[in-house]
This record gives structure tokens, C-alpha cells and sequence, in this order.
């Protein structure tokens, strides 16, 4: 609401510094957060799930789930390993799995998924963008090309 906002006060020659400086603290860690977690890293998932109902014609979520599962099922019982799962599990768990716990200490601080540079060089999440890019050019394809429904 805050960057639309920002965008209409923008849009109608008025300045939204008034606004922004009644920003609080926490609801610039919460606008962060949003940004990086639940936008960028999450993108292979949104783009996953915008693929499979581009493809699929019905039960768009089990089609949506049954490939992962399928593939997590036959890597344990061809190789006995959980590598895809466990980069699932990396996938949905978010950035802050890898930065909580500094090197050296067991305690996690609070602020320390905030390292914004720790973020932007993970090689997770620019993996993940690329990816995010391939399912999106997929789904795009798909619907253009696809005969009405």
C-alpha cells in the first residue's frame, strides 16, 4: 500500500515525503521482508505454479504437486538420496535459513537477515530467478499459442 501510495502522490505531482516519513521502523523491515522474501525468493514457486495452470487444462494442483513429489520419490529409491527434496525444503523455508547464525556463534541475532549484500549474492536466489524466468517464458508461450479453452 506504501509504494502504491507513493506511486499515486507521484502520479499527481504531489510529494510523497510526508508519507514516508511517518514510515516506522518495523514497517520498513516488514516492507523488506516482503520484498525479498515473499517476491524474489519465492518467485520459482509463483512461476512453477503460473506454468502448470498455463499447461494443465483441470486439477492444476495436482499437477502443480505430483512432479515434485514424483521426482523426490525416485531420487529415494534409485539413488537412496533427498537432494531434490532438500532443495525444496531450502526453496520454501527463505532466504533467512542461511544467515540467521553467525560464523562462530550458536545464537542467532535478530537482525541479521537484514545483510541485504548476504542476500543479493546468494547464488540460491539468482539460480532461482533464472529459473523463475524459464517457467515464466513457458507459461507465456503456452497461453499465447494455446487454442481457446
Amino acid at each position: 500500500m506504501l509504494l502504491l501510495s507513493t506511486l499515486v502522490l507521484l502520479g499527481s505531482g504531489l510529494s510523497a515525503a510526508t508519507l514516508w516519513r511517518q514510515v516506522t521502523w518495523s514497517q520498513m523491515m516488514l516492507l523488506y521482508h516482503l520484498l525479498t522474501v515473499h517476491v524474489l525468493w519465492h518467485a520459482p514457486i509463483y512461476a512453477w505454479l503460473l506454468l502448470v495452470s498455463a499447461w494443465a487444462r483441470r486439477m492444476a494442483f495436482l499437477w502443480a504437486a505430483l512432479p515434485p513429489l514424483a521426482i523426490g520419490v525416485l531420487e529415494k529409491i534409485a539413488f537412496n538420496t533427498k537432494h531434490f527434496a532438500a532443495m525444496l525444503g531450502y526453496r520454501f523455508s527463505g532466504p533467512e535459513a542461511f544467515s540467521f547464525t553467525a560464523p562462530g556463534s550458536s545464537a542467532m541475532h535478530p537482525m541479521s537477515h537484514l545483510e541485504l549484500g548476504k542476500f543479493l549474492s546468494a547464488p540460491g536466489l539468482w539460480t532461482g530467478l533464472v529459473v523463475a524466468a524459464i517457467f515464466l517464458a513457458g507459461s507465456v508461450r503456452l497461453r499465447r499459442y494455446r487454442e481457446p479453452i
